[in-house]
């Protein structure tokens, strides 16, 4: 019986509270004011979009990595990704990047809240733990620790 009064306050009050017009309009009404005429201009993949951002996706330009603890850093042309410590800690620094890796070496430096980071890439080549070659020795200090590994330009 709960139940069943619970379910009726419910509808109740979901109904009273908006009404959506057959027009599309939707009425508000709180107390004695009433709002009319909402015009909600977005859809849904526009708004999605806005927030997003997903009509210029991110080109990755430049990818590093490490073993012993293992780490990976992937340059885009609009942000870093950062992942440290097989996935213990990781940052996405918003940055641009199209100047910095048009080089054949650089240096990143980038100091956060609670995070200091410098990358240092050098245009010597470099043999992972796998025995790949890259063309790219990159040397990571993220906050104290020091990570060691190899990279590449994406082509």
């Amino acid at each position: 019986m709960k139940e069943i009064i619970g379910t009726v306050v419910f509808c109740f009050l979901l109904l009273g509270c908006s009404q959506v017009n057959t027009n599309g309009e939707k009425t508000i009404t709180q107390g004695g004011d009433t709002v009319a005429d909402v015009n909600i201009s977005l859809s849904k993949l526009d708004a999605i979009s806005e927030l997003a951002d997903i009509n210029e996706p991110s080109e990755l330009l430049f990818k590093a990595s490490g073993t012993e603890p293992g780490w990976f850093a992937e340059f885009y042309n609009d942000k870093l990704r950062l992942v440290v410590d097989y996935g213990k800690d990781s940052v996405w620094i918003n940055d641009s990047f199209e100047k910095v890796i048009d080089a054949g070496g650089f240096t990143y430096l980038k100091t956060l809240k609670d995070k200091d980071v410098t990358i240092s890439v050098e245009n010597k080549p470099c043999v992972n733990a796998a025995g790949d070659k890259t063309d790219r020795s990159v040397i990571l200090k993220f906050n104290s620790a020091i990570y060691k590994g190899c990279g590449s330009f994406i082509k």
